[in-house]
């Protein structure tokens, strides 16, 4: 059992938008103490794991690097480019058995023995802090783009953009709502928590010093304004087809009308 006061690095990385678990349970170099459609975890020792979540978030406790390394290899397809600006979190657990009750810090939480309920709880909300700031940063980029749109709208009166553009930009807002609503819903607490206190006030502490839920409820509301703008653009669209469509109505019927005074001339 680890002597008081030992700490252990738990390092969160947001890999990809979704992950299927089934898919992975026998790349590892372990198998799978655990296993659901939700979670998968890996034990390599009595102080050491690998928690894997199907929203694309995979966390390593008290690993070392080539390990990690090891076993990031075996799902490497999935990796998403650095360049799109992939998450990742460092956090510390800290066993002190003088402490009587958990205590929650900005950079570690200090428990008084080590369990794999604690580490569990911890893995899970550092990998939806993870993935939340891969969200965060994504949703960004996208109102940077809806407010590309608007101030081309205010200089210039219309939309300069071809209709394969706005089709892709509509795509690409609607499919990443869907993905944070369908990966980041926020579940209740974990089944460790409903019978053990200390449990139950780690998980309500660390997540609420991760500010999990208003970081979440900030992202509903700016995917509730880019939604906004997207149905302008959408209406804008559509009004400046209607309009070309009438003009072109227009253009014909003044041709033909033009074609049969010729002939009566």
């Amino acid at each position: 059992m680890p002597t008081s006061g030992q700490q252990y690095r738990i390092k969160a990385i947001h890999i990809v938008e979704r992950l299927r678990l089934k898919e992975l349970r026998g790349r590892f170099t372990r198998e799978p103490i655990e296993f659901s459609n939700y979670e998968l975890i890996v034990r390599y020792s009595e102080d050491s794991y690998l928690f894997i979540y199907n929203y694309g978030s995979v966390v390593f406790f008290n690993v070392s690097d080539e390990l990690q390394e090891r076993e990031l290899s075996a799902i490497q397809e999935y990796r998403l480019p650095s360049d799109q600006g992939r998450a990742t979190d460092i956090f510390s657990l800290e066993v002190d058995s003088q402490v009587t009750a958990t205590k929650v810090y900005f950079d570690r939480v200090v428990i008084p023995r080590l369990s794999k309920e604690y580490v569990k709880i911890c893995c899970m909300l550092l990998a939806e802090s993870t993935a939340l700031e891969y969200y965060e940063v994504l949703i960004e980029s996208l109102l940077e783009k809806t407010n590309h749109f608007s101030k081309r709208l205010q200089l210039q009166g219309r939309m300069p953009e071809t209709s394969e553009d706005l089709v892709k930009f509509i795509g690409f807002c609607l499919s990443t709502k869907q993905e944070i609503i369908s990966n980041l819903y926020i579940v209740d607490s974990p089944d460790e928590t409903w019978e053990n206190v200390d449990l139950d006030k780690m998980h309500q502490d660390l997540k609420l010093m991760m500010e999990v839920d208003t970081r979440y409820r900030a992202l509903e509301y700016k995917i509730k304004i880019i939604q906004e703008s997207v149905e302008i653009i959408v209406d804008l669209a559509k009004s400046a087809r209607a309009t070309l469509l009438e003009i072109i109505i227009i253009l014909l019927i003044t041709f033909e009308v033009i074609v049969e005074i010729i002939k009566w001339h």
